[in-house]
């Protein structure tokens, strides 16, 4: 019975495109934050220690600080999101909503010090409201081991946006299934990539049924925990998943580090 072939590993030859697709993504994303907010510079590589507050009356605000690899902005989202009785939630368009329905506004989140530019992006992609944005490249950045939250890792509709210039829907996830084309053997037209009930996606199109004849890779339970190899440095073995994450987080480091802003 035909099945899902997944090739042995990856090289650094066929990584480079996907690469490529991320720092494109990366760079339209940094010029739509730059018409919204200037750049400003990033002191220190991240030497200082950033918190970020969420207040949302009634209760007290909430101080929070960089965790392990988890930079403060996005400890607050997990914090926010999470526990017993989180007040914002990650929505299905993967953007950050408060469970009351009112507005987040700046009064509501905020870092002390200006974003690095990891956080730059993460926060305009789950739409928070930005502080002050950089193209600053933190400390330990070339491990591509930048810490998102559980709810925003999993989330298919952030990770897609990422590639597709934060733009969602069809066309990212038909970018998203492109990407995953480059892991495996089976021919990119022999099979599509089920996200969920009724989302069905080939290479050009997202149908509610899959196509007769066509092989199915449920993006949940068969892609993203599936274990590759890609022969780059600060990648190696890894889920899909993390690995996709990884490419996302190297399209970011190419376009970080700059001492002057980005141009609009």
């Amino acid at each position: 019975m035909p099945r899902i072939r997944w090739k042995a590993s990856l090289s650094a030859q066929e990584l480079a495109p996907l690469v490529a697709i991320a720092e494109q993504s990366i760079i339209a994303i940094q010029a739509a934050i730059q018409q919204h907010r200037p750049f400003v510079r990033y002191h220190a590589g991240g030497a200082q220690k950033a918190e970020t507050t969420v207040n949302w009356p009634p209760a007290q605000p909430e101080q929070y600080s960089t965790h392990m690899q988890m930079h403060s902005e996005l400890v607050a989202v997990a914090a926010s999101t999470g526990g017993a009785t989180p007040i914002w939630a990650l929505n299905p368009a993967g953007h950050v909503v408060a469970n009351n329905g009112a507005a987040i506004g700046h009064a509501n989140y905020f870092t002390d010090l200006p974003h690095c530019g990891y956080c730059t992006v993460m926060v305009w992609v789950l739409d928070l409201p930005l502080g002050a944005p950089t193209a600053g490249r933190y400390n330990l950045a070339v491990n591509l081991d930048y810490t998102v939250p559980a709810n925003v890792r999993d989330n298919v509709d952030v990770l897609s946006r990422l590639f597709n210039v934060n733009a969602g829907g069809d066309a990212a996830l038909i970018v998203l299934k492109g990407i995953v084309n480059a892991f495996l053997q089976t021919p990119s037209t022999d099979w599509v990539l089920q996200i969920g009930p009724g989302i069905f996606v080939s290479d050009t199109a997202v149908t509610p049924a899959a196509p007769a004849g066509k092989l199915v890779l449920d993006w949940a339970t068969e892609a993203a925990p599936h274990q590759v190899d890609v022969r780059e440095m600060y990648f190696g073995r890894n889920s899909l998943l993390i690995t996709l994450w990884k490419i996302v987080w190297k399209g970011i480091y190419e376009n970080v580090g700059q001492v002057r802003p980005i141009p609009a």
